[in-house]
């Protein structure tokens, strides 16, 4: 079930322990397998671009008021805080992205997690082809597409290791969550519980890099995440990272 945080939204004013509380409640539970639709290859009559696709991000967090949460040490904080899903103009908003995979919540089905829903919204308004990414409400289904993927003609993502590829603005970062154990490419699964945030600004001279996700702490977020020197992901007890989807893109 999804935890809910209005608490916090009525009184942090910069600094919120959550102790044991996960990030976000329900990125997928209990879901049926799912049938993935097989990748097919052929030419783009579009070809989507990285700037496009970040420039989609910026938008909708700018319409969730730039929310903030930094992960960077053992105690969460949130140096901005913004519109929740079920407040607002954010009910809706939330909708378009539920559109994305075809169904029809809205921000106050708030037990409904959105997060792959988001990413899904990002890529289709971005003009990702249904070719080149798969639409779904769950990240592990459009990871084993992209896997699959990867292995055709001009792919747009391509998998690696989180913890040897170095990060850029664009790239989707991916972390297993609840019951989830996968640790490598191999481990990818359909319907598998975990969690993806869009790369949107490095700052590797400064060890930090801003992700945006969607449902975290009920809102479109900025995660601020530790990196190394060569921007790569740093590890990170509540976000076991393991894959980069890197993006290809022009």
């Amino acid at each position: 079930m999804k935890s809910r945080f209005l608490n916090i939204r009525r009184v942090l004013a910069a600094t919120v322990s959550v102790g044991g509380l996960s990030l976000l409640a329900a990125c997928s539970s209990n879901l049926p397998t799912p049938t993935v639709l097989k990748p097919v290859s052929g030419a783009r009559q579009y070809q989507p671009s990285r700037a496009a696709l970040l420039a989609v991000a910026k938008t909708e967090w700018d319409f969730f008021d730039r929310q903030q949460i930094d992960m960077r040490s053992d105690v969460l904080s949130a140096p901005r805080l913004g519109l929740l899903e079920d407040e607002g103009e954010a009910v809706q908003r939330v909708g378009l992205y539920w559109q994305a995979v075809g169904k029809s919540y809205t921000g106050a089905d708030t037990q409904q997690a959105w997060s792959a829903a988001f990413i899904s919204y990002l890529m289709q308004t971005a003009g990702v082809s249904p070719d080149d990414f798969l639409f779904s409400d769950v990240h592990f289904n459009y990871l084993s597409f992209l896997k699959a993927r990867q292995s055709l003609p001009a792919p747009l993502f391509v998998l690696h290791p989180a913890a040897t590829e170095p990060i850029a603005p664009g790239d989707l970062i991916c972390a297993p969550r609840d019951s989830n154990q996968a640790a490598t490419l191999d481990d990818i699964l359909p319907g598998l519980p975990g969690h993806c945030d869009l790369v949107y600004e490095i700052h590797p001279e400064q060890g930090w890099a801003g992700v945006i996700g969607g449902n975290v702490f009920n809102s479109v977020s900025e995660s601020l995440i530790p990196i190394d020197a060569n921007a790569r992901l740093m590890p990170l007890a509540r976000r076991p990272w393991f894959v980069v989807a890197k993006n290809l893109m022009p």
